[in-house]
């Protein structure tokens, strides 16, 4: 079997697993949990698995291919497969989708060794496993979404489960009920809130305002926080929220965002153009030295957003070596470079 079968036969496994996760809510909240972990899980390794198969083994230095194959090692922790996507694969997952993946699997083990007699009838255990779920789903989809030339296969799937947890997040309709005199007053105070990014609710109100088109919003449906980029669609012209990184897809005509969108409509252009013309370099795009985005770094007015992972910076720097601006410190980049150039050293090496 091929690197590519292995990959394709996990993906579909996990798939399964996430299908199920939301299938068996009604009936089984525990196996649901379960299974939806299971699932988060298993998709983190098969992106691991797009770079070489060794790395979903806990011990890669001792990974054994006739064993592997036979199902007998041990494979990665969720945290392990974090940190070799970002070591390895040099895509950092984030914090906040951690956050929801550590939370989720914390209340998967708590199912595995504790017995949870009548959660069934336990109407406030399901609406904690259902928030937990959308804000685990946002994430994820998020990731697959970004991932689409790994996934490109399972675009089948991956809409089935959104479409999925779309009918699953009405066991949270009781909840929003509930909220209704608490978002009313948020309303009267100037706090309109807005449609949650997770859950789907009007009830993510804003907390701080970062810029015209930015704010940090938080959900009293569902618990999601995050910070929410309000843009029109470049596709359609209709207006769209994006939250929590520069990926997404237009509610309305379904085509995909990605951060160079955000960079074009957050830009001032105006101010940019004249900068240029006054020899001020200051406006230009830069590079981000949090997740290593390539000029997905904008000014707005006195701060620099990056649309790749929605970082915020009070100044930028010049790379010592390449002079590019970026984001992050730039002390000692002369000899080793910045997250685009390889400096002084690798000049040298090359030669």
């Amino acid at each position: 079997m091929k690197q590519h079968d292995i990959f394709d036969s996990l993906a579909r496994n996990a798939f399964d697993f996430l299908e199920r996760g939301i299938d068996e809510f009604d009936n089984s909240p525990k196996y649901s949990v379960i299974h939806f972990c299971a699932a988060v899980e298993m998709l983190l390794k098969a992106r691991l698995m797009r770079e070489h198969w060794s790395l979903i083994v806990a011990k890669p230095e001792q990974a054994n291919l006739a064993k592997f194959m036979a199902g007998d090692f041990a494979s990665v922790t969720m945290d392990e497969a974090r940190a070799r996507i970002r070591d390895v694969a040099g895509e950092d997952i984030g914090s906040e989708a951690f956050t929801s993946f550590r939370a989720l699997a914390n209340h998967r083990n708590k199912m595995i060794h504790f017995f949870h007699a009548d959660m069934e009838e336990d109407a406030q255990a399901k609406e904690l496993i259902v928030a937990e779920h959308c804000r685990s789903w946002f994430h994820l989809h998020r990731l697959l979404i970004r991932w689409g030339a790994y996934f490109r296969d399972f675009q089948v799937e991956i809409s089935q489960a959104d479409r999925s947890m779309k009918k699953h997040r009405k066991y949270l309709s009781t909840k929003l009920k509930t909220l209704k005199p608490e978002l009313d007053a948020a309303r009267k105070a100037g706090r309109k809130p807005t449609s949650c990014s997770a859950c789907g609710f009007k009830a993510a109100i804003p907390q701080d305002e970062i810029h015209d088109q930015i704010k940090t919003v938080s959900c009293r449906v569902c618990d999601y926080a995050g910070t929410q980029v309000e843009i029109d669609c470049p596709h359609c012209d209709k207006p769209i929220v994006v939250a929590n990184e520069g990926y997404a897809t237009c509610d309305h005509c379904h085509g995909a965002i990605e951060p160079e969108h955000l960079v074009d409509a957050l830009a001032d252009h105006d101010a940019i153009h004249s900068a240029i013309k006054d020899g001020d370099d200051s406006w230009e795009l830069a590079n981000c030295g949090t997740c290593e985005g390539y000029q997905t770094v904008v000014r707005l007015d006195d701060m620099y957003f990056c649309a790749n992972c929605f970082e915020l910076s009070d100044h930028l720097e010049q790379c010592e070596w390449c002079n590019t601006p970026n984001t992050g410190d730039m002390d000692g980049s002369y000899l080793t470079g910045c997250s685009h150039c390889d400096g002084r050293a690798g000049w040298e090496n090359d030669d």
